[in-house]
């Protein structure tokens, strides 16, 4: 198993404490981040760009509780994705009898779903791009993935265009990375995987 599998199971399995302390990020370097690890791989992965999602309470170490994590209820899809890491480090592993995979992007869902983009800098979500995850035992279609918070403007597929969904958690991307991801997502997969499915951006909900 490679050092990258090997961490990405650390994270599920081992809840580390020096992270407990840490406020939700301000999402301005997520879009780099899409940027510049930006591998296409075809099979098995968690699709969460329209997940809601739940805080997770910690304590830091003089007893603060502290919120900078969400458990997000995402889908298990095949296809091409693009994310970070190789994509042998990117296949399911199954250990202990759960089996695990990484949280990775495509615009499968955006000839269905319509973009709800929330504007307030405060708004907090959760950044799912290469978020390790657990199948559900019950329904395979079905996976539980950790992902850190952000506090930023934040563009999703989730919310079903309310306003007030902005409240709320969801999994989203910041606005530009957001944008990035749809267009280098469209092209690539055009260029490299002519036969895969592939849509363009999901137009923005109506005000």
């Amino acid at each position: 198993m490679s050092m990258l599998r090997q961490a990405v199971l650390a994270m599920v399995l081992v809840c580390v404490p020096a992270l407990a302390a840490a406020a939700p990020g301000d999402g301005s370097g997520t879009a780099a981040e899409v940027q510049n690890q930006a591998t296409f791989c075809a099979g098995t992965y968690a699709l969460c760009i329209k997940a809601p999602c739940s805080g997770i309470p910690t304590l830091d170490r003089l007893g603060n509780y502290v919120i900078d994590r969400a458990l997000c209820a995402c889908d298990v899809v095949e296809g091409v994705s693009m994310g970070p890491g190789a994509c042998e480090d990117r296949k399911p592993v199954t250990q202990h009898g759960r089996k695990y995979l990484i949280s990775t992007y495509s615009n499968h869902y955006n000839d269905t779903n319509r973009t709800l983009t929330c504007e307030n800098p405060k708004t907090t979500w959760a950044w799912c791009y290469g978020a390790p995850c657990v199948v559900d035992e019950k329904d395979p279609t079905k996976a539980t993935c950790t992902c850190p918070l952000m506090q930023s403007a934040m563009s999703t597929l989730g919310g079903n265009c309310r306003q007030d969904a902005c409240e709320g958690i969801w999994s989203a991307a910041a606005v530009q990375g957001d944008k990035f991801a749809n267009e280098h997502f469209y092209r690539t997969v055009q260029q490299r995987f002519p036969s895969a499915r592939v849509n363009e951006a999901a137009p923005a909900c109506m005000r």
